[in-house]
C-alpha cells in the first residue's frame, strides 16, 4: 500500500516536471524569436519578464529584417484604455479642472470636462485639446466639451467596440453635440486632422 502511494507521488512529480519543461521551452522559443527580430534590445518593453522601474523602451531594426509589403499593412496597435487614462490624468493636473472623462476610439478622442467657474471656456478647451493631442498619434481627431451632458454621452461609449452596429452613427452624433462647445484655438496642420468630424475606419486594436 505504501509502495503504491510513493509510486503515485513520483508519477505526479514527473508529470509536473514535464509540464514545466514544456512551458519553459515555449517561453524560450518566444524569446529567441524576438531576439532574432531585433538587432539589439527588445521589440517592446512589455516583453521583459521583470522590467526595471522607469525602464525605457528601445527597438532597433535593420530594414532587411522586415518584410516591406507586410509592414505597409501592419496595424498600429494602441492600448485605448491606457491612452484614455493618461489623458484624463494629465488634464486633471491643471488646477482649472475638477472632473474629466475621456473615451478613445479608433481615431478619435472625446473628452468631457468640468472646469472652474471663473476660467475662460475657450482657454479651457484649448488646454484640454492640446493635452490630448500631445499624447495620441497624429492621425487622431480630438473633440472636447464642457457641457455637463457630455459626460453621459462619453460614458455611453465606455463599453462599445468599433464593430458594434450603429457605432459610427453614435460617434458622429456625439461629436456633433460636442462641437457645439468651444474647441479652443488648436491649429490642426496635419493633413489627416483637417478631416474634422465623422468616424474613419482606421485599424487600431488594444
Amino acid at each position: 500500500m505504501l509502495n503504491k502511494f510513493w509510486k503515485t507521488i513520483s508519477l505526479f512529480g514527473i508529470l509536473t516536471l514535464i509540464t514545466t519543461g514544456c512551458q519553459e521551452t515555449k517561453e524560450e522559443e518566444a524569446r529567441n524569436k524576438m531576439d532574432d527580430d531585433t538587432l539589439n534590445g527588445n521589440a517592446m518593453d512589455g516583453y521583459n519578464e521583470k522590467p526595471k522601474d522607469g525602464q525605457v523602451g528601445y527597438v532597433r531594426f535593420n530594414k532587411n529584417q522586415l518584410d516591406q509589403e507586410s509592414e505597409e499593412h501592419r496595424e498600429i496597435k494602441v492600448n485605448r484604455e491606457e491612452m484614455a487614462d493618461m489623458i484624463s490624468r494629465m488634464v486633471l493636473r491643471y488646477d482649472q479642472f475638477d472632473d474629466v472623462a475621456t473615451v478613445v476610439t479608433d481615431n478619435e478622442v472625446l473628452v468631457a470636462y468640468q472646469k472652474a467657474n471663473d476660467f475662460d471656456r475657450n482657454k479651457a478647451a484649448d488646454m484640454v485639446r492640446k493635452t490630448a493631442y500631445s499624447l495620441v498619434p497624429s492621425f487622431y481627431h480630438v473633440y472636447v466639451s464642457d457641457n455637463p451632458a457630455s459626460f453621459g454621452d462619453v460614458q455611453s461609449l465606455s463599453n462599445s467596440t468599433v464593430y458594434d452596429q450603429g457605432y459610427n452613427d453614435q460617434i458622429n452624433s456625439i461629436i456633433k453635440k460636442m462641437k457645439e462647445s468651444p474647441q479652443g484655438n488648436v491649429k490642426e496642420t496635419d493633413h489627416e486632422r483637417t478631416n474634422s468630424g465623422g468616424n474613419e475606419e482606421t485599424p487600431m486594436e488594444n
